[in-house]
């Protein structure tokens, strides 16, 4: 390409070279821009790459910057003594590609109520469920209710309701696999002042990180323990 013979280097094969009939342009900002001669139209997009680019750095010693009648730039090589149109920066441009978020969905149809509420504590929360005796509203009573939630069962039938809160309070035998992943786990070896909920760690209450909370309750305890030590020797 021009650019490159511009900047001293040979003209090549490669995936950037221009089809016949479009030319590469700046805008005084730097910004590259493809100009297709056969159909007179302007794009952004290289025309095989995709990709937009901008020019990078300043125009090399002895150089300038100018805009013609037209409004069209050029560029004056003061050292020998020419001008061009077209920028000697091109040899050199970068791609000017911003990578886009990627909206992946985090949960999705074979996702399971358990799994979106892991790690989430729901203690001092209540939660109204109606139809919670089958289907989705069992699902949804159950898994509030195993991650600390006060749930109400609103159903219509008094027996279904009672059968419903049987089977969830049967699965409250899980409910001890916290402390004992806890206690036993190799990974948790020596380590302390954490919250677990259904084996996963996660943020405490803001009234659990209450300092004075703390104290009050830390002194409540030894008010306790010395009450009771003092019955048990009298």
């Amino acid at each position: 390409m021009a650019a490159l013979r511009y900047a001293g280097l040979d003209d090549t094969d490669s995936e950037d070279e221009l089809p016949p009939g479009w030319e590469e342009r700046t805008t005084k900002d730097g910004w590259v821009y493809y100009a297709n001669h056969t159909e007179e139209k302007t794009q952004w997009e290289h025309p095989k790459t995709g990709k937009r680019k901008r020019v990078a750095g300043d125009l090399p010693y002895g150089w300038e910057q100018e805009t013609d009648e037209n409004g069209q730039v050029f560029f004056v090589d003061h050292i020998n003594k020419r001008t061009t149109y077209l920028d000697p920066r091109l040899a050199f441009t970068v791609d000017d590609n911003p990578t886009k978020p990627t909206t992946r969905q985090r949960y999705d149809g074979s996702t399971t109520a358990m799994e979106i509420l892991q790690g989430r504590d729901f203690t001092g929360k209540v939660v109204v469920v109606t139809g919670a005796n089958s289907g989705i509203g069992f699902e949804t009573a159950k898994s509030f209710a195993l991650h600390g939630a006060h749930v109400i069962l609103a159903c219509r039938n008094m027996a279904r309701a009672s059968e419903a809160v049987s089977r969830i309070l049967e699965e409250w035998q899980q409910g001890a696999a916290t402390t004992v992943y806890c206690a036993a786990a190799p990974e948790l070896e020596g380590l302390g002042g954490m919250y677990f909920n259904n084996c996963c760690r996660c943020m405490p209450s803001p009234e659990a990180q209450s300092e004075e909370t703390a104290r009050t309750l830390w002194a409540l305890s030894e008010r306790l323990i010395q009450e009771r030590l003092g019955s048990q020797s009298g």
